[in-house]
């Protein structure tokens, strides 16, 4: 049974990069490196998308990577708003446990009224 190689995305960005630059064809790449041709013209798909940690060359790939970021966003706006809520719940029980210990929250040094002497 043959074994199934795996290939880093360092690897795989500097093959792909090898060839946009001009440096070798895409066919001779399969050569060097006994890589199949439709497994290099993938990696140059997913390349143009941006997914061996590079920017994206196409419209479409810049449109994936604006949805993967709307998606982070949405993420860490969910993750705010729970530990929002974590300390206004914390922070009421807080004042009903010890009512005499108290700090106003939020802290602030200045007096109502005007500027600190």
């Amino acid at each position: 049974m043959r074994i199934r190689r795996t290939f880093s995305k360092e690897f795989k960005r500097q093959i792909v990069e090898e060839i946009l630059s001009g440096g070798t064809t895409t066919a001779a790449a399969c050569r060097k490196y006994s890589i199949a041709y439709p497994v290099v013209k993938q990696w140059q798909k997913s390349y143009e998308l941006g997914k061996f940690d590079n920017e994206p060359t196409t419209e479409e790939g810049y449109k994936e990577k604006i949805a993967q970021l709307e998606r982070k966003v949405g993420q860490l706006t969910m993750e705010v708003d729970v530990l929002k809520k974590t300390l206004k719940r914390t922070h009421s029980q807080q004042q009903k446990s010890a009512p005499s210990l108290t700090i106003p929250f939020p802290y602030s040094k200045a007096k109502e009224g005007g500027a600190e002497s």
